[in-house]
């Protein structure tokens, strides 16, 4: 069943620019991830790796100064219900999770906006899109979800992959980073709840997961990288946990 504690992390400056409205994913120049980079009206910035860019046209620098975008009423609430298409319970079922596991974890569907709401808190939800556009939609700020039990706690970049890690190996926690970056709140929860912490990235995140495992070593954490080709989600039961036995 999910264990999941909504610890806010803290908003960085762009989320308090009252001139700021968000438009779209797309893909990140610095770190190649296809969908982390979010465009918004006058800047970009990435949920991966932290990347920032300030528009320079004319006109998103007079909306960064008139104040003429409509802001954002802070609303994150989505009509979700316990009903998924065949088409959303097949998408699961690839990754190994079974309606079950749907219930047990809280996910939805959203009809009006065909989306499966992979996590839906008081703050923050996310979803995979079933109908135009990017694949991933999400709206809050980022909370700490936990999946699974054990002192061990895998760290890797999606919601389904940490649900199926906690699956396959019932001596480990899994959290998704909702992007690949350990956050300054994650890092104080790591060292005050678990002994070790292995870092499961796919290899166009390997530099970054080798940065921050060598970070959270300097602050006195056992921690250890783990880079394969695709995502955790994309393996068997079998091959995850012989890719965590080296690891244990």
């Amino acid at each position: 069943m999910i264990k999941w504690k909504d610890l806010h992390l803290p908003p960085i400056n762009l989320w308090n620019q009252p001139n700021m409205s968000f438009l779209k994913h797309t893909n990140c120049p610095k770190c190649g991830s296809k969908d982390n980079l979010g465009e918004y009206t006058d800047h970009w910035f990435c949920f991966g790796c932290g990347y920032h860019k300030l528009k320079k046209d004319l006109a998103s620098v007079r909306l960064r100064l008139a104040g003429n975008v409509v802001k954002d009423d802070g609303d994150i609430s989505i009509n979700v219900s316990d009903d998924l298409p065949q088409e959303a319970r097949q998408w699961l079922l690839q990754y190994g999770i079974t309606s079950q596991d749907v219930v047990d974890n809280h996910m939805g569907w959203c009809a009006d906006r065909s989306l499966l709401v992979l996590t839906n808190t008081p703050s923050y939800w996310q979803a995979r899109n079933f109908g135009k556009g990017v694949k991933y939609i999400s709206k809050g700020i980022k909370p700490l979800l936990f999946y699974g039990h054990g002192d061990t706690i895998v760290c890797v970049e999606d919601i389904i992959s940490a649900i199926k890690v906690s699956k396959a190996n019932s001596h480990v926690c899994a959290i998704p980073l909702l992007g690949s970056s350990v956050s300054l709140e994650l890092e104080k929860v790591l060292l005050e709840r678990f002994k070790n912490v292995i870092i499961w990235l796919d290899r166009d995140k390997a530099t970054y997961a080798v940065k921050q495992a060598r970070n959270m070593v300097a602050k006195g954490l056992n921690c250890s990288v783990l880079v394969t080709q695709d995502d955790p989600k994309e393996y068997s039961v079998g091959e995850i946990n012989e890719w965590l036995r080296n690891r244990l």
